[in-house]
């Protein structure tokens, strides 16, 4: 079973990418996928909009681990989280797992 978590935030898309691959790197083999863009799509919308925020985040990225890895992937993701400046929102799926509306 492969357990996906979404992070959104104000960086550029060039620096979320060079930590994202830092990140995984560190965390070792507990992430199977992970992967950053900065074309957000609809859903992101809806996310604004069902927590409030009144503008858009600038990028995102998401990784993907097996269950298997749960609690080591899911350390390393909020270490990674908490190491953005400004906004940020994480989700499990779609589920609210941290925001940070201003810092």
């Amino acid at each position: 079973m492969a357990i996906f978590y979404n992070a959104y935030s104000d960086l550029d898309l060039p620096d979320l990418m060079q930590r994202l691959d830092a990140a995984a790197r560190s965390a070792g083999d507990v992430w199977e996928a992970w992967s950053a863009s900065d074309d957000l799509g609809p859903f992101h919308l809806e996310i604004m909009a069902e927590y409030g925020v009144g503008e858009g985040f600038k990028s995102e990225c998401f990784t993907r681990h097996s269950k298997d890895h749960t609690v080591q992937a899911r350390e390393a993701m909020l270490a990674f989280f908490e190491s953005f400046p400004g906004r940020k929102l994480l989700l499990n799926g779609d589920v609210l797992v941290a925001f940070h509306p201003e810092q």
